[in-house]
């Protein structure tokens, strides 16, 4: 498991005072509201520590560059956070921890593939299944996912007629 994960993008700096837009890919901009230290590497080797962060505007400031210019410097940069940074409730994992795992058919055992991409749309996300010459755009809805196992398997319903 990656113990950094993608927490969104930085935009333009909005105002003088070093403040950046932020396009949050998680859940929800307060999903991160009491990170105090983000990275701007997937290694976790540059943090970046967060002064203000605003969920209704998402929006952050950063220590070392509270003034426009040197905030500027960060925009279009890609931002982790640590996975220890985030208690998740019980049964809920990161959507990262399911990628590659298998996909199974809980009736009948068929292994349909892997789980290769996670989408999301309008309507809620999609897993993306790759197996073999077939692949599987599978809601994630209660009807198809039946249950997910974090280093095993996701367990479906039969997915006939998904195929894409």
């Amino acid at each position: 498991m990656k113990k950094y994960l993608e927490a969104g993008r930085l935009g333009a700096p909005r105002g003088i005072r070093g403040e950046l837009r932020f396009d949050c890919w998680c859940d929800s901009p307060e999903f991160l509201e009491n990170v105090r230290i983000l990275y701007l590497d997937c290694d976790g080797k540059r943090p970046i520590e967060v002064v203000s962060y605003r969920t209704s505007v998402p929006s952050i400031v950063f220590k070392g560059y509270e003034d426009r210019t040197l905030a500027s410097a960060l925009t279009n940069r890609t931002l982790w956070f640590d996975r220890d940074d985030i208690e998740l409730p019980d049964g809920v994992c990161f959507n990262d921890d399911l990628l590659g795992l298998k996909v199974v058919c809980e009736e009948n055992g068929v292994t349909y593939g892997v789980l290769d991409t996670i989408e999301e749309n309008i309507t809620g996300f999609y897993y993306i299944v790759k197996g073999g010459n077939t692949s599987y755009r599978v809601p994630d809805v209660e009807k198809y996912i039946l249950r997910r196992s974090v280093g095993d398997a996701i367990y479906v319903s039969p997915l006939e007629g998904l195929e894409i």
